[in-house]
């Protein structure tokens, strides 16, 4: 696991140097100066758009009944520790404070969002075909540290899709027979309570569609936030389908290499996106700098503030959900620090 780490970790730093590499620091503060700080500001309200949006789409792939407001401050939390723990640990948060503040069990809740993520790779393999249609992309145009990124991510992101999709497709056709196989594999009862949630939404085609139409919307406020930030810095590429071209780089970049935080990834695949349009390459950076930094703040500062009002500890929530992802989830509780009533 150390090795990994220091190894991604030193990904993460060649990315970076790599990028701002030769970065005059005159030109991206003659940049920020430059900037409308107005629209820097309606970006971070396209953001919640989007991240309620988040909410209401989980809302329909749980079986049960969550409030918005539990399920926003759940989400919050999750998505912090998405990004601040490394390889993805985080994602067990979302479905272990379900299960904890919910009582949804803790197959189910995952199960929920696993459904979400691949409703995700549909986005992002959707976005990755249409990029030719928008512009034409000249083969090995992305290059970071020797990887073509968007044919990296076309792989990576249709790989995922094609495996998920056979795995519904299997499961639904053999049904019982072939959940009486996988309950005895370890994960077993994950597999039975996916199975379940698909089956639910292939006998409710309205509620499908209503969480691919979330999916949609949810992508389409994030490049419109994109392009509002790209409105606020004069000299950069500034039409909509401009912005849909640099964040589907940019995802594709981090979907490839999930550096810590995306530090690194993100900056890289962002400034090559805008050099196809003819950015200059300082004002690219110091953009592709800002826009990750607003978006991890957005983040930070949202789930790092429903962790205050709950008072929980991020450390303890991510041992815990650990441990149920495991098996060992114990008696299911989050401690609270003490003088906390819970």
């Amino acid at each position: 696991m150390r090795l990994r780490l220091a190894a991604v970790l030193l990904l993460t730093g060649v990315c970076l140097a790599g990028v701002f590499r030769g970065l005059d620091p005159a030109v991206a503060w003659s940049s920020l100066q430059a900037a409308s700080w107005r629209d820097v500001g309606g970006v971070m309200l396209l953001y919640f758009g989007a991240h309620y949006l988040r909410v209401l789409r989980l809302q329909l792939l749980l079986e049960q009944p969550v409030g918005a407001k539990r399920l926003l401050s759940i989400l919050s939390i999750g998505y912090l520790a998405i990004q601040v723990i490394p390889f993805r640990i985080g994602e067990f948060v979302r479905p272990y404070l379900l299960f904890e503040q919910e009582k949804i069990p803790f197959g189910t809740a995952m199960a929920a969002i696993l459904l979400e993520r691949l409703a995700d790779m549909i986005m992002l393999l959707t976005m990755l075909l249409m990029l030719g249609w928008v512009v034409e992309l000249p083969s090995g145009t992305f290059l970071i540290e020797g990887i073509d990124v968007v044919q990296a991510g076309q792989r990576l992101t249709g790989g995922l899709v094609a495996a998920g999709a056979a795995g519904v497709a299997a499961v639904l056709g053999l049904g019982e027979r072939a959940l009486r196989w996988t309950d005895r594999l370890p994960m077993g009862g994950l597999v039975r309570r996916f199975y379940e949630g698909v089956h639910l939404l292939a006998r409710q085609p309205g509620r499908m569609a209503a969480v691919l139409g979330l999916s949609v919307a949810i992508w389409a406020i994030t490049i419109a936030a994109v392009w509002r930030m790209l409105l606020a810095f004069p000299g950069l590429p500034d039409t909509f389908p401009q912005a849909f071209v640099i964040w589907t780089i940019t995802l594709t970049g981090m979907t490839a290499i999930p550096t810590p935080g995306f530090f690194g990834s993100y900056e890289a695949a962002c400034t090559g996106a805008l050099t196809l349009f003819g950015a200059p390459l300082d004002p690219a950076r110091t953009f592709a700098l800002l826009l990750h930094l607003s978006q991890f703040l957005f983040t930070v500062v949202l789930g790092g503030g429903f962790l205050f009002y709950e008072g929980l500890s991020l450390r303890e929530i991510v041992d815990r959900s650990r441990a149920a992802a495991a098996g060992r989830s114990g008696d299911g509780s989050v401690k609270r620090p003490a003088g906390e009533d819970g």
